[in-house]
């Protein structure tokens, strides 16, 4: 069907009419000291770590090595460059407007310069706020939805850095929610309400019609030490165009090739990899929209969602028609447009070949709503899901999907254990509280109270105590290269004495009335990730399966070692691998053991400094170590300028800071 294009001189017409309209007046609270940006927070309890702002976007654009959407989580493969919410209307004028929270930049800074949603007229209590339905979580909240919940405000306020940006007048809140449980832990759900915040007592508001929600997405997938996307001078740099990109979409609508088998009503894009980095990054990432908390009303038999996608740069220009100085006789359709298009870019078309490794982006858009009226919201969600193919990618979407139509319930049992560590000589030792039903005086503590977790959680379907046993996982390595409940080893499972299961009995007290596991012949230096998880019993009566909690929970990255001395170990402050060959390129990205890559302190007081001399006396590196618990520390054999170090020889000397006793030694680097 051939798509209405305006006349040119209509158009023009219509934009100078509209100059006498509202351009961003700043609705809401004013005198009061607006809440910090925060672009520093991401989802780190399951398996997909996605970086989440308060200023509209998600992802990083590898701005940092935090998470911008690695999947699995610590295997530095990332999948996810920038996204955020499109919210496009008429306002009663006419006039079209679309606020965006991100769109085509390259990188941050170019970000903020368009984005359009802000902080501008929030107060302190709309900063962003993390909260967890983890009992025995610090931020435990019976008001969280899930084992990490980030909640933050912000609003479309007319940003000066945006270009002439003009402000629909919303505020949305927006609500990520990320489970630890393994069967939830590969998706992250961006719940977003849109409320109209236009009448105040300075303005009489503006109902906003025909409404558009969308989510937009650059996704890229990579593996971060296969390709470097944080170094512009780094020998083999990040690739963005060879990545494939594609949709499902909902029966009736697509062609059927389209509709995966038992899942009807999905809208859901997808990306990976062109060759999977030569098995370094074989992943799927998609997000995929949940719902809506009203029906779209298109015309009859249109389809209520669009599926655009386009090359890198290719993002409208416009929130409404306009006109290409390159063309000005042919109208390019604004971001409204494409939002409301009806299109499903999949496969080859006579405009595009969608078929083909690209730089691509995309968005999922959905509507129209009829309108919006003064202080009326509508929310939309959306699940940025990952997976290890597409198989696993449309599996775990569908858990979401069923998670947003219960409400946001996961079930669960008790939550993992906070884990604390102590350490010997190639031992490392866990230890933690086993909780209890009883105060300190002896009576029955609150079905709720984080003291209850986790040997005796109440269950939030039976109402009784349903923990069954601990298991402790182990893996050897930095990172991980796939699902760490697959390559991590059990090295232990407990399992109470009721008659059902092993019957092992549970781990022992120690004198604080820990539990306590002790994990020996390791090797001193090298890295071990540990987790302790509970799980309960099938109950059969309830139709309840077992319950595991989740492996990040209290995933912890440690390095055996022997543990500190008031003046150093008996046979003083020694360094090891000495002489240190510097590990290969290749060898560095192996994922594996990876001590070439540090040189190890032993012997150290708990307090101390270490200092790094060359041979004409220039101190090259300064260490501080402070560890009751570990009397090792290491060094990355980097100056304190960041520069590499040279072969040769070093003096090195360590200062207890209780004692100020001074020890020697030399060590030899080659490389």
């Amino acid at each position: 069907m051939k798509k209405w294009k305006p006349n040119r001189t209509a158009l023009l017409y219509v934009v100078t009419l509209l100059v006498a309209t509202w351009t961003g007046q700043a609705f809401g609270q004013e005198n009061c000291d607006q809440p910090p940006a925060r672009t520093d927070v991401y989802t780190n309890v399951g398996l997909l770590g996605l970086t989440v702002t308060n200023l509209g976007y998600f992802g990083n654009s590898f701005a940092n090595r935090n998470p911008s959407g690695e999947y699995p989580l610590n295997s530095n493969v990332e999948h996810v460059y920038s996204g955020g919410l499109w919210v496009g209307a008429v306002l009663p004028s006419g006039e079209v407007r679309v606020s965006t929270g991100s769109q085509d930049a390259n990188g941050v800074g170019e970000g903020d310069e368009i984005r359009e949603f802000d902080l501008i007229g929030l107060c302190p209590e709309d900063g962003l706020n993390i909260i967890s339905n983890s009992q025995n979580a610090p931020n435990f909240s019976l008001n969280a939805l899930a084992t990490q919940h980030i909640e933050c405000n912000f609003n479309d306020y007319a940003v000066p850095e945006s270009g002439g940006h003009e402000a629909l007048g919303i505020k949305v809140n927006m609500r990520t929610l990320a489970w630890s449980n393994p069967y939830a832990d590969d998706f992250v759900i961006l719940n977003y309400r849109i409320i109209n915040i236009t009448e105040t007592d300075e303005y009489a508001g503006d109902e906003l019609r025909d409404l558009y929600l969308g989510l937009w997405v650059d996704t890229t997938v990579g593996n971060t030490e296969q390709t470097d996307p944080y170094d512009s001078g780094a020998p083999v740099r990040w690739i963005f165009s060879d990545d494939f990109n594609g949709a499902w979409g909902a029966q009736g609508f697509v062609d059927p090739s389209h509709t995966p088998e038992n899942d009807p009503g999905i809208w859901m894009a997808y990306e990976h990899d062109d060759d999977g980095e030569e098995g370094l990054a074989t992943s799927w990432i998609g997000y995929r929209l949940l719902g809506t908390s009203e029906e779209a009303q298109p015309d009859p038999g249109q389809s209520p969602v669009s599926y655009n996608s386009w090359r890198f740069r290719g993002v409208p220009q416009a929130d409404d028609w306009y006109f290409d100085p390159d063309n000005p006789d042919e109208p390019v359709p604004g971001k409204y447009q494409i939002m409301g298009n009806r299109d499903f870019d999949v496969g080859e078309t006579q405009e595009n070949n969608y078929s083909i490794a690209s730089n691509w982006v995309s968005i999922i858009s959905t509507g129209p709503f009829p309108s919006l009226a003064p202080g009326d919201t509508i929310s939309i969600t959306f699940a940025v899901v990952a997976g290890a193919d597409s198989l696993s990618l449309l599996d775990n979407s569908k858990i979401a999907q069923v998670a947003f139509d219960d409400g946001f319930s996961i079930p669960a049992g008790p939550p993992s254990p906070i884990l604390e560590f102590g350490f010997a000589e190639d031992t490392v030792i866990l230890h933690w509280a086993p909780g209890d039903s009883l105060d300190a005086d002896g009576v029955e503590l609150p079905d709720d109270s984080p003291l209850r977790s986790p040997e005796h959680h109440l269950s939030s379907a039976t109402g009784r105590e349903d923990f069954q046993g601990y298991r402790i996982y182990r893996f050897q390595g930095n990172s991980f290269t796939g699902d760490p409940y697959e390559i991590a080893e059990m090295v232990a499972q407990y399992d109470i004495v009721d008659g059902r299961g092993f019957d092992t009995g549970l781990p022992p007290l120690n004198e604080a009335g820990h539990r306590e596991f002790v994990d020996t012949n390791l090797l001193d230096g090298f890295p071990y990730w540990y987790s302790v998880v509970t799980f309960t019993a099938p109950n059969e009566l309830e139709q309840l399966p077992e319950f595991q909690s989740g492996f990040n929970e209290n995933g912890m990255l440690v390095f055996p070692g022997p543990g500190p001395s008031a003046s150093g170990s008996e046979k003083g402050v020694g360094v090891f691998p000495n002489p240190y060959r510097a590990a290969s390129l290749f060898d560095s990205h192996t994922g594996e053991l990876e001590l070439g890559r540090k040189i190890w302190f032993t012997g150290l007081p708990a307090r101390c400094t270490i200092q790094v001399f060359n041979l004409v006396g220039e101190v090259v590196k300064t260490i501080q170590h402070d560890d009751p618990a570990l009397g090792m520390a290491s060094w990355n054999t980097l100056t304190d300028a960041g520069r590499a170090t040279a072969s040769g020889l070093y003096i090195f000397a360590v200062t207890n800071l209780d004692t100020d006793e001074v020890q020697r030694g030399k060590l030899v680097i080659i490389k």
